[in-house]
This record gives structure tokens, sequence and C-alpha cells, in this order.
């Protein structure tokens, strides 16, 4: 069967850029075909075809997409390579194989734990990220700080800081409460670097633990932290199914018993 597929899909699997990113390419012309550059957005690739990008061959086939969720534990940085020489998330990975082009999508800040793609399909990450997607990401957060109904519709009105404009959680629900002990469940929808801190932290609260529990309807399950497992694309696609308020994606009961005996950690 001939491999036919269009200009900016091509390039996106195999380079692991989004299609959008693909076009601009094409648009500064950075992209040639046969020897000759190319121009026309709706162009379509053939077997036999040669493509390159700013110089470098493509392959003519399709590459495996990889799809990887990982519990991303505490202290380990975002990122494929940190200039500061500290732990990424691409250090627990135990096949190096899977280290040559896949890349986290979006990110966790480094004391932040838990649900973390990683991925080499360009455009899935680029439609997790977007904002005009509206995934919804959704949080558990513990907190020490007294939270009074004044605090709480703050913390739900969001606050707007100068140099990020407003920040403002999807939704925040309190989960359970002890004297100035809160387990929160959180909802973004378009969320900015370190977002939920920022509005957390605003109020004076302390942040025991941040934790990603749910992207969409896809959620950690029973896996431990610093794990990581393969998904098939449609079960990675669970992220663009958004059912928000959806608590009931990640198993409360051990939050709920770390919070009630005072271990936090």
């Amino acid at each position: 069967m001939s491999l036919k597929l269009r200009l900016n899909k091509f390039i996106a699997l195999n380079t692991g850029i989004s299609r959008r990113s693909a076009d601009s390419c094409i648009k500064e012309g950075r992209v040639v075909i046969n020897g000759n550059k190319a121009s026309n957005l709706a162009t379509f690739i053939e077997d036999g075809d040669s493509v390159t990008v700013d110089g470098k061959i493509l392959s003519k086939k399709e590459k495996k997409l990889i799809y990887i969720m990982m519990n991303k534990p505490k202290g380990y940085v975002t990122s494929r390579s940190d200039e500061k020489g500290r732990r990424t998330v691409m250090d627990l990975l135990k096949t190096r194989e899977y280290n040559r082009d896949i890349y986290p999508v979006g990110r966790l800040d480094l004391m932040s734990e838990g649900l973390l793609l990683l991925t080499n399909d360009g455009d899935f990450a680029y439609r997790v990220t977007h904002p005009k997607f509206n995934v919804i990401k959704s949080y558990i957060a513990m907190v020490k700080g007294e939270i009074n109904s004044d605090t709480f519709n703050k913390i739900k009105n969001g606050i707007y800081l100068k140099d990020e404009g407003l920040l403002k959680p999807h939704s925040v629900n309190i989960i359970k409460k002890s004297l100035n002990k809160h387990l929160l469940f959180i909802e973004l929808k378009n969320g900015k670097n370190r977002e939920i801190r920022k509005i957390l932290e605003f109020f004076g609260l302390e942040i025991v633990f941040l934790r990603r529990a749910a992207i969409g309807e896809l959620s950690l399950g029973n896996l431990l932290s610093g794990e990581y497992t393969m998904l098939k694309k449609s079960t990675a696609e669970l992220v663009f199914k958004n059912k928000t308020g959806n608590s009931k994606s990640f198993d409360k009961k051990p939050l709920i018993k770390a919070f009630n005996s005072g271990r936090l950690n």
C-alpha cells in the first residue's frame, strides 16, 4: 500500500513537532521535497519522495508512536536535560531507547508529583497543552493554613498578578479538613506555570504536597511513584474526554488516611 500523507503530518510524525509547527516550517521555506522548496501547505507526500527539513533528511516511513504515563516523584525536573545537573524525568526510564526522541508533555514543577505524559507524537502533545483544546488537569493538594468561607471563595475566583494576569482554577473542592489542614481537589483548564502554587501561596497556605491525579479521564490508577507504563494511543487519548468535577478519578482513601494520621508526606 502506497504511503500518502499530508506534508505537515509527515513532518510531525518524523520530527516530533506539532502539525502547526510543521506548517510554520513550510511557510518559512525550510522544507524541501525532491530538491524543490515546498510552499503549498496542501502538499501530500508519497513513497519515493525525498523530504528534508533544515537540511535533514526525514524517514519515509511512519515511525512508531510512543505514549508513556509516568507517576513523577518529587525532586525530578520535567525536562529532557537540566543545565544545573539535577535529575530529570528521563532518568526514570529504564530503556534508553525511549530517550531518543520522546519528551515530556507539559510540565510538573520540581516539587510536584503525579501524572506526567511523555511521547514522540508532536500533534498529540500540542493538543494536550494548547489552551484552545480545554484539556482538564486534576490535582490533589494538601495544605496547612486557615481556609474560611471567604478565603475559599477568593481561591475559586482566582487572583490577578501583574506579570501573569488572572490565575483561576476551573474548579476547587475541599475533600477533607481538620483544624488548619485541608485536602483539596483542584481542576485547571488552561494551566499556567506553577499556577496552583501561586494561588494557594497568595493566601498564605503552606503546600505539603501537590499531585496531578488525572488528565481528562486518564488517571494514575495504581501506578506507584517513579514508575511508568506504556499506553495504547486510544488510552492516551482519554485525556481529551473531560468530565469536570471527576474527583472519583483517583483513590482518595490513602490520602485521607495519611491526612487523618497526621503523616502528610
